[in-house]
């Protein structure tokens, strides 16, 4: 039985509409211009280099995203347990995966409409200058694929708490996680702990199938893949996980070069969590 893409729209559809109903949702939109536009033209220097481009806004751009984003997907379940309308949809005729991606294409939807308000930023160096159109095109492309990952991460981080706070705290750590790593050697060894512990908690709940002593699996895997770093037993270890930077696969965008490894990256970072959270709901961990 194939995936049925009428459910998915359905459920996309009705995530956006719930969004966009909400006045929350249009103060997320103008704060995330604001920032992105102070982050693009008052930074210092911006006149100075007498260029039409993003280059100063592609320095900050992923930091503002760990922000916004987890703040788009934090009630994507929550709000269900709050309406009490989680049951429900569990028990439709749907299947888990046609859930999680509507869910998904919802809270990314969200954040493309954002990302299209923010294209009110070409317009305004077209009115400075005149910048490259392919730039510009190559630029919102990593935007957005930095987004299409996040969305993912945030999506992940909402499941496992009812409580929006929550989730956005866990969302923004993950995707500062992604943010950080590879900018020095002790942020990546952080983050390789983190994924570390993280993977083992997985693997944990899957083979009991519940979230008992979950903790202290997390706490046992982080601590003996701290010891793994700091002892040097792999060598590899902080330059392994370094390579999970966003900066050093959404640089080449900024300068208008589109390479398919980053592309699979972050793609390949939202397949992997849409997978997870499909796999955690067929648990029913909710």
């Amino acid at each position: 039985m194939g995936i049925d893409w009428s459910v998915i729209r359905a459920i996309a559809k009705r995530e956006l509409g719930s969004y966009l109903g909400n006045p929350a949702g249009y103060v997320f939109l103008t704060l995330f211009i604001a920032a992105t536009g102070a982050g693009a033209f008052l930074q210092p220097g911006f006149f100075a280099r007498n260029l039409a481009d993003l280059a100063l806004l592609n320095k900050v751009m992923p930091a503002i995203l760990m922000l916004f984003v987890p703040a788009v997907t934090m009630n994507v379940w929550a709000e269900e347990r709050r309406r009490g309308t989680d049951e429900l949809l569990l028990t439709m005729p749907v299947r888990d995966i046609e859930v999680v991606l509507g869910k998904y294409l919802g809270a990314l939807g969200v954040y493309t409409i954002g990302l299209g308000f923010a294209l009110a930023h070409v317009g305004v160096l077209a009115q400075l200058g005149d910048p490259d159109v392919g730039l510009m095109a190559s630029t919102y492309l990593g935007y957005w694929l930095v987004g299409v990952a996040f969305v993912s991460v945030g999506l992940l981080a909402s499941m496992f708490s009812g409580n929006a706070t929550v989730a956005f705290i866990v969302g923004a750590v993950g995707c500062a996680g992604l943010v950080f790593a590879g900018t020095a050697p002790w942020a990546s060894g952080i983050v390789g702990c983190g994924l570390i512990a993280g993977v083992a908690t997985l693997i944990w709940v899957a083979v009991q199938g519940n979230t008992d002593s979950a903790g202290y699996v997390a706490v046992g895997a982080g601590v003996l893949a701290l010891i793994v770093w700091l002892t040097g037993t792999f060598e590899s270890f902080q330059d392994t996980f370094g390579l999970l930077g966003v900066d050093r696969h959404f640089y080449g965008f900024g300068e208008g070069i589109v390479r398919l490894g980053d592309v699979v990256y972050f793609v390949g970072i939202a397949v992997v969590l849409v997978y997870l959270c499909t796999f955690m709901l067929g648990r029913r961990h909710w």
